[in-house]
C-alpha cells in the first residue's frame, strides 16, 4: 500500500495519560489541551482547530517545541501539517536546518528546496 493511503489505515494506541507523559517528559506544557485521538480516528482525521504530531517526531526527529521559523515555514510553503510528513522526512528538515545553522549560514526556503531539487535528480 502507498505511504499516502496508509494514513487512513493507521490508528494511534496512546491513552491519554500517555500522552500527557509524553508531553510532561519533553517539556510541553499542557495548556496546549492535548488529546489522546480516539482508537478508531486515524492522524488524517484531526478535529478542527488541532494540529496532530508523532511522538516519533521528537524520539527520531529530535523535534522541540517552540518549532524553529524554518520548520513552520517548510510547512506552510509545502502546504502539509506534522501528521503528513513521516518522522524521517521530519529529520531531514531539522538536519538541513542543523548544518545550514553550523556553516554559519540562515537555513532558507529557497535553498531548502534547490538542495533537495538537486538531490532528487541525482
Amino acid at each position: 500500500m502507498g505511504a499516502r493511503k496508509d494514513l487512513s489505515v493507521v490508528f494511534s494506541r496512546h491513552t491519554q495519560e500517555e500522552v500527557k507523559n509524553f508531553l510532561m517528559d519533553w517539556g510541553i506544557g499542557l495548556n496546549f489541551n492535548p488529546v489522546a485521538p480516539a482508537c478508531h480516528k486515524s492522524v488524517d482525521q484531526c478535529p478542527p482547530g488541532s494540529i496532530a504530531l508523532y511522538c516519533r517526531h521528537f524520539e527520531f526527529s529530535n523535534l522541540r517545541h517552540p518549532f524553529s521559523l524554518f520548520v513552520l515555514n517548510v510547512l506552510e510553503y509545502y502546504r502539509v501539517s506534522f501528521g503528513q510528513i513521516h518522522p524521517k522526512g521530519m529529520a531531514r528538515v531539522l538536519h538541513f536546518e542543523v548544518l545550514c545553522r553550523a556553516c554559519g549560514y540562515d537555513p532558507s526556503l529557497l535553498l531548502f528546496h534547490r538542495f533537495f531539487l538537486f538531490g532528487k535528480k541525482r
